[in-house]
């Protein structure tokens, strides 16, 4: 779900996902991703954008996934009370809440390592019965986290605001870590321009364990939908057994 957020409007952009919600369910999908902080756009306001765990935001995204049967990855700025956080919820179509994961790295270029608390933990869940795990825009660059959960998963989503400045590295990197780690990569990115004056022009894509570009889209929509096989992750790992070679220190 490559959205053209509204900045600062958690309603508008929960609106604006209910109707692409429609859209992937016509097609037949069953998980529906969206890009980091998906109800707000990457603000460092976070008095007016953060949602509480049991808030708006979120409660909106289970009803949603309950309402229309599918299960959701987004990325959402949270209250936890005395600090703010960056992070991911996976939401299965029944709309529960199947795990969260906080932004490993804050991009302190932009003063986010300031704003939101950093998370120590990775991920591993498994939703529509495939292993998954999700990391969120800046962990790209630390191909170290990627390694600790992938003999865990077959499939690793990856949500950002990652302006078109940088484009080209984020094709890259995410060819890189599909490669790596020998797992899809699914990444949603957003477009547009936001509040900071910021453009965006998607390349959301899906790499095979191979590391081949199965899609990419930049501007031309907001909906994608496509099939992967998870399969071909054990194919790809029994046939060329390199995670086996990893020093203990980096598995």
């Amino acid at each position: 779900m490559q959205m053209d957020i509204f900045w600062e409007s958690p309603e508008k952009n929960l609106e604006k996902a209910e109707m692409l919600l429609k859209k992937a369910v016509e097609h037949e999908c069953s998980v529906a991703v969206f890009p980091e902080m998906f109800a707000t756009g990457f603000s460092m306001n976070a008095n007016s954008v953060v949602d509480p765990p049991d808030g708006p935001v979120i409660m909106g995204l289970c009803q949603l996934a309950e309402r229309y049967g599918i299960s959701v990855l987004a990325g959402v700025a949270v209250d936890q009370g005395d600090v703010y956080e960056n992070r991911a919820y996976a939401i299965d179509s029944e709309g529960n809440i199947i795990d969260s994961y906080t932004k490993n790295y804050g991009f302190s270029y932009s003063g986010e390592d300031e704003v939101y608390r950093s998370g120590e933990r990775q991920s591993v869940f498994e939703i529509e019965g495939v292993q998954a795990s999700v990391f969120i825009c800046y962990d790209l660059r630390f191909p170290e986290l990627f390694r600790k959960v992938a003999n865990e998963v077959s499939v690793i989503f990856v949500i950002a605001n990652w302006p078109d400045s940088r484009i080209d590295q984020w094709d890259a990197l995410l060819k890189a870590r599909a490669i790596e780690n020998q797992c899809f990569i699914v990444a949603v990115n957003r477009k547009g321009t936001d509040g900071n004056g910021l453009s965006y022009n998607g390349h959301s894509s899906v790499f095979s364990p191979s590391g081949e570009e199965i899609e990419l889209f930049r501007l031309d929509g907001e909906c994608r939908c496509f099939d992967i096989d998870e399969g071909e992750t054990a194919f790809v790992r029994k046939r060329f057994p390199f995670l086996k070679d990893m020093k203990s220190g980096n598995s």
